[in-house]
């Protein structure tokens, strides 16, 4: 099912030019409507939050279902978002990691009642889910293998699966759990890594106008050249600083502190037999005693972007940066997340300057799951290259 899912998203054109280009059409319209917003009340003070979700559910929904919501469907989307929201706290929790390593906790009364609320909201976020499932599986009875055409989506991927019939996994009683495990590690995750990364620039405005700085080189470089302004993946490696920026932004917000939990497979010694561990078992790993680690990350607690830049003011690789984990069971949805997070802070950060509401009193950054928090946007005054 991993690999089904890594290349099918491949083929769709994920972290390549086939989705960048909506991406950046999903972009215009959130800056556009920013800008009009100030424009119309003048001084504008935001809680981004809401508006970030829609962008990154909606990158997320045209992956798995070829289409992004619309106004008439954000009241649905909101609702999914309540759901996907507490099941992700729950799943985090100690009784939650407790539950998915030994699920018959769930019959004790400390543990009962997570594993109702986990049930309840899975049952809901399954509802919202298979009506496009459903519709989709009614219109394709309907047509022909030559009009349906290449699959535009995920789902088109995955009924394509199903009936070539060449594997039990893939059912029509595996698609939903299929979608909703994309749905919440796609759209969730790159939602609140965006909501930090703005909160750390709102505290630190020296790397804000750094970041400014490097944005404003490469615009007129591309003004110079004749080129469209807008920051897409081929100025990835001209933008060294901003790039640094997002990995410290996920390396200290620590969305995941316990990952997932995996049963070994087979026997397995670490560190040349210190550990053994046997078949069968639990592991949880911890990536944030890697991320904190003091003797890779000086200062770990400090927001420094610096520390991922060589002597050139290049972006340098660090082995131990694993916001995503590592192994086969790195994250699938990582090359979508790091197109997300680098357009979005690129051309964000390329129109607008973000304050605090009220200096005296900014946002803590100290906390796993922040509050949602608002700031003050800016516009910013373009330089004539």
């Amino acid at each position: 099912m991993r690999r089904f899912g890594l290349t099918s998203m491949r083929n769709l054109g994920v972290g390549r030019a086939g989705l960048e280009k909506h991406l950046l059409e999903d972009m215009e319209r959130f800056i556009e409507q920013i800008k009009e917003e100030i424009l119309e009340y003048g001084e504008y003070n935001v809680n981004l939050h809401r508006k970030i979700d829609r962008l990154a559910g909606s990158t997320v929904n045209r992956v798995i279902f070829g289409y992004p919501f619309e106004d008439e469907q954000m009241s649905d989307f909101y609702e999914l978002k309540q759901h996907m929201e507490e099941q992700a706290f729950l799943l985090s929790s100690v009784t939650g990691h407790m539950l998915m390593a030994m699920p018959w906790l769930r019959y004790f009364p400390i543990f009962s009642q997570t594993f109702n609320k986990l049930d309840n909201n899975l049952s809901n976020v399954y509802e919202f889910l298979k009506r496009p499932i459903n519709k989709r599986i009614s219109d394709r009875e309907k047509q022909t293998p030559e009009e349906r055409g290449e699959p535009n989506d995920l789902l088109d991927c995955f009924l394509d699966q199903i009936e070539a019939g060449k594997s039990e996994y893939f059912s029509l009683r595996s698609i939903t759990p299929f979608c909703f495990d994309l749905f919440l590690a796609g759209e969730e995750t790159t939602s609140v890594t965006l909501s930090y990364l703005i909160l750390y620039l709102i505290l630190d405005q020296r790397v804000q106008s750094k970041m400014h700085e490097e944005l404003d080189r490469l615009e007129e470089e591309k003004g110079r050249n004749g080129f469209d302004n807008s920051v897409t993946q081929a100025d990835r490696g001209k933008l060294p600083f901003l790039n640094a920026v997002i990995n410290e932004t996920q390396r200290v917000c620590n969305l995941l502190p316990l990952n997932l939990t995996h049963r070994t497979m087979a026997d397995a010694q670490i560190l040349g037999g210190t550990y053994h561990l046997r078949k069968g078992i639990s592991i949880i790993p911890q990536i944030s005693c890697v991320l904190f680690d003091e003797k890779i990350f000086p200062n770990p607690l400090r927001f420094e972007p610096e520390r991922f830049l060589d002597d050139q003011g290049q972006l340098k690789r660090i082995e131990e940066f694993i916001p995503f984990g590592l192994g086969k069971r790195i994250c699938m949805g990582e090359s979508l997340a790091k197109t997300e997070l680098f357009l979005f802070t690129a051309n964000f950060f390329r129109h607008f300057q973000v304050l605090p509401v009220d200096p005296l009193h900014p946002p803590s950054r100290f906390i796993v799951k922040h509050h949602h928090y608002n700031c003050r946007i800016i516009v910013r005054t373009k330089k004539e290259f």
